[in-house]
């Protein structure tokens, strides 16, 4: 690894966050088999989202238990098993209906790449190549076998049209791109624009949409239907689905430098309705994997949490608790993992790879690091142990990291 890239790591945990370098992120993973990503791996990622079903999860935790390390590390393996992956930051991005989720998704979606692989699939049934419809090669070399090739294409995009599991505008919009990436029909760039545009939410004028046959637009009445049509749209091409992380939803209840709330309470409950709809309309949705994580309060503080929006705590609360953590669980509490499985021995572990990895010289011994763990406080111990291994642990406030 580059020493400046490494540097860069060894930074991002002296700031309190986990590495964006993925040898740097698995260097560090201590637990693996007992972590909630390799959890979600085996029993949805591989299993039941694979296979077509749908998943929305909840994931709290104190600052500095490892949600957004666990996060990232789903990240990597979802991108592995053939999933389109998709990370937000709720500090970073501004959340209301749900039309405003979809833009976000979509924003970070290479939809270029995704219509190149459909026509991929797409020639691959038919068993020829992009080459030959613009070279006019395809059984013969006469013009009339040419032209029946494209018109074979075409006929195959526009199947697209009857399938009942995407909208005809979704439909309309993903065919007349790939139409001009082979080449069939041709699209000016501002018409290009435009499509690519619509498909990810952005507000367009009705009069440049309607000659490319476009008749409405994506707003909070649709945009569940529209993403619905975007996840049977990725299993035609081949991903298994759409694994989206939404992370430091606690942004909902923080308040900015100036001390005004980021979401006030009307804001705010329209976020909460439209995770609310999200829930009782996830079964519709196919190969689907979403998470959306935060701090406790999201479930301590009942003025402003989940719990005081009731249509939504309703649907998402554990109904019953257990002392042991539930892996199954729509609504995962990490600290409760963290207690069971952040050992002393597990911190000799992480030690060891800190030191290996990022040539350090901790020396923290056992009664160190048991104090680290077993003492009270508002961070997790998992924060604070590590602060302590590379040399800037302290009694500092909270920086605003999100481990």
């Amino acid at each position: 690894m580059e020493p400046a890239v490494k540097e860069s790591a060894l930074e991002s945990l002296r700031r309190g966050e986990p590495p964006l370098d993925r040898e740097a992120l698995e260097a560090i993973t201590v637990g693996r088999q007992d972590g909630i990503w390799n959890f979600w791996q085996a029993r949805y990622l591989e299993d039941y989202i694979a296979d077509g079903g749908s998943k929305i999860k909840f994931f709290i935790g104190k600052p500095g238990s490892g949600k957004t390390h666990a996060l990232l590390l789903m990240m990597e393996e979802a991108r592995r098993l053939g999933y389109v992956t998709v990370y937000l930051d709720a500090r970073q991005v501004r959340l209301n209906k749900f039309d405003s989720i979809y833009q976000a998704v979509f924003e970070e979606v290479d939809m270029q790449a995704v219509v190149a692989v459909y026509c991929g699939t797409v020639l691959e049934r038919l068993g020829c190549q992009a080459g030959q419809i613009s070279s006019g090669q395809g059984m013969g070399n006469d013009g009339h076998t040419a032209n029946a090739l494209r018109l074979e294409v075409q006929e195959n995009l526009d199947t697209l049209y009857h399938n009942r599991k995407i909208n005809n505008n979704f439909a309309m919009a993903f065919t007349q791109l790939c139409s001009d990436y082979l080449g069939l029909r041709y699209l000016h760039t501002e018409q290009r624009d435009i499509l690519t545009g619509w498909l990810k939410g952005r507000s367009l004028p009705a009069k440049v949409l309607k000659p490319l046959r476009i008749f409405t637009k994506i707003d909070k009445y649709n945009a569940r239907n529209m993403m619905a049509s975007f996840l049977a749209l990725l299993r035609l091409c081949g991903y298994r689905g759409l694994c989206l992380a939404v992370d430091n939803l606690n942004a909902l209840l923080e308040r900015g430098p100036l001390g005004r709330a980021l979401y006030g309470k009307s804001a705010r409950n329209e976020v909460y309705e439209s995770l609310r709809q999200l829930v009782d309309d996830f079964a519709g949705f196919e190969g689907a994997f979403f998470v959306f994580a935060g701090r406790p309060e999201l479930i301590q503080d009942e003025k402003t949490g989940f719990k005081s929006y009731e249509a939504l705590w309703m649907r998402i609360q554990n109904e019953v608790a257990g002392l042991r953590p539930n892996k199954f669980a729509d609504l995962f509490n990490q600290d409760n993992l963290i207690k069971e499985i952040f050992t002393v021995e597990t911190c000799l572990e992480l030690q060891e790879r800190l030191n290996d990895f990022f040539a350090l010289d901790s020396r923290l011994q056992r009664e160190d690091l048991r104090c680290l763990v077993d003492t009270v406080s508002m961070f997790s111990p998992v924060r604070r142990v590590i602060e302590a291994i590379v040399g800037e642990y302290g009694a500092g406030g909270d920086r605003g990291g999100a481990i």
